[in-house]
């Protein structure tokens, strides 16, 4: 009898062992697979990452512009080449752009981007378009850094966007980091007036003033004259070199000065005023726009500079003149 029970219990240890070392392979198995799906999951979130960050530095590179033909053209800006829709894009990405499927109008893009990172890649589809809003959001518009530009009387500066939903708009805008247009700003502190709604300074491309006076002087434009010591009519006006203003004036519509704006009178203007080669208000001078300046530095305001956002008048500058506007996204598809 005991005998017969040992000869029973030994194999049923070892259908035990058996089974705990099945179960413990399998275990081991399941531990194995999810550290591999974590490592993936881990990949794909970095490459994500770096694809929407790769996206976001390919369109904050891009110049307003009207339209996408440079972009589809590729670095060479010929189109029908070999480098047609390659886009310079960061280290560790590669985007290609291609025409949006669906109507030519509005103007769109498709970009693709891929982006390796940490073991992984990942494929989005970008639809990009055009913004409503003419220019960059910004009251006045640079060039180039404010370096060597200077306030000495007073600029107020009010972005406060008055229509129902509108973004409020920033004092500034250049071609250069947040911090030099926060440092430049701070130097200039007791000449500086911006209201509560104003908008941090922020980092833009150089506005296009060669492409821009083209497209003005193609459109017949009138000159100076439109200046007038009364109510001013909306017009288009083109000035070849500089304009010096020395009495009180009024204008509306868009002022392109193809050279310097000097400032010793005074100017209220409504729309947008453009100065290819910089503005000077002297000591006794007065420059008031409701609207916004593009302008290339230097800046110089010894005397008075106030500037607020209308909507209205930049929306009346672009109907004379269509402007240029930033690439914005329009929709996304994450291909995996």
């Amino acid at each position: 009898m005991r005998a017969q029970r040992g000869s029973t219990a030994l194999p049923a240890a070892l259908a035990a062992v058996a089974v705990s070392a099945a179960l413990a392979g399998a275990v081991a198995e399941i531990a194995r697979v999810e550290l591999a799906i974590a490592r993936h999951r881990a990949a794909g979130a970095s490459a994500l990452a770096a694809a929407d960050a790769c996206l976001a530095e390919v369109l904050a590179g891009r110049a307003p512009e009207w339209s996408f033909v440079a972009l589809l053209a590729g670095p060479d800006g010929t189109q029908g080449t070999v480098d047609d829709g390659i886009v310079v894009a960061p280290a560790g990405c590669v985007a290609r752009a291609r025409t949006a499927p669906g109507p030519p109008t509005p103007s769109r893009v498709l970009l693709r981007i891929q982006a390796n990172r940490g073991g992984g890649r990942r494929i989005l589809d970008a639809v990009v378009g055009l913004d409503a809003v003419p220019g960059v959001p910004a009251l006045v518009w640079l060039g180039r850094s404010p370096a060597g530009s200077a306030v000495g009387g007073t600029l107020s500066v009010d972005g406060a966007n008055l229509d129902a939903g509108g973004a409020d708009w920033a004092g500034l805008a250049a071609p250069a980091d947040p911090e030099v247009l926060d440092a430049w700003l701070a130097a200039q502190a007791g000449h500086v007036v911006a209201s509560a709604r104003t908008a941090a300074p922020v980092t833009a491309m150089p506005p296009p003033f060669t492409a821009l006076a083209a497209r003005i002087r193609a459109a017949g434009p009138a000159g100076a004259e439109v200046l007038v010591p009364g109510t001013p009519s909306p017009a288009l006006a083109f000035v070849a070199g500089d304009l010096g203003v020395t009495t009180a004036l009024h204008g509306a519509g868009l002022l392109f000065v193809d050279g310097t704006l000097d400032i010793a009178g005074a100017l209220d203007f409504t729309g947008l005023v453009v100065a290819s080669g910089g503005i000077r208000i002297d000591g006794s001078g007065r420059l008031a726009v409701a609207g916004a300046i593009w302008a290339s530095a230097p800046l110089v305001v010894d005397g008075s500079l106030a500037l607020r956002y209308d909507v209205r008048a930049m929306a009346s500058a672009d109907g004379f003149a269509t402007l240029p506007r930033r690439p914005v996204l329009r929709g996304l598809k994450d291909l995996g």
